[in-house]
């Protein structure tokens, strides 16, 4: 049980970590007029997102459900939690759009839809934590 909480932490400081910074370097992909930049940035966002993010996602999600199915904890603050998390999901899947977006159209801004992600990104990595720690009863 220790190895797998240490699993899951680890793989969720990744994910979350790859989830605030992933919007910022989609954002910073449509600053440069240069070609052979926007070709760099979009491999390298790409890997990013493709290296870093989708494996943690997954290891994280996958060691969450074996802790919480080993335990068989089904308490209404876990439905919230997982609520949440799905709401993370949907963000990662946003920034795979707009990984895309910039790999087809380099020169188009989108620091609005970035920054939207961004702040809902931290809304619910917040409301995460919260719900884990305070283990509020519904």
């Amino acid at each position: 049980m220790p190895l797998l909480k240490l699993l899951h932490f680890t793989a969720l400081i990744c994910w979350c970590g790859t989830l605030l910074y992933l919007p910022a370097l989609i954002a910073a992909g449509t600053r440069s007029s240069e070609t052979l930049f926007y070709r760099d940035h979009a491999h390298l966002t790409r890997m990013v997102f493709t290296l870093i993010a989708t494996p943690s996602a997954l290891v994280a999600i996958g060691s969450g459900t074996a802790l919480f199915m080993r335990d068989l904890i089904f308490d209404p603050w876990l439905i919230v939690k997982l609520t949440a998390v799905a709401g993370m999901v949907m963000c990662h899947a946003l920034c795979g759009v707009l990984v895309l977006r910039i790999e087809r159209y380099p020169e188009r801004s989108l620091t609005r839809q970035c920054v939207l992600i961004s702040v809902l990104t931290v809304a619910l990595i917040t409301a995460t934590l919260w719900l884990v720690l305070a283990k509020p009863s519904f």
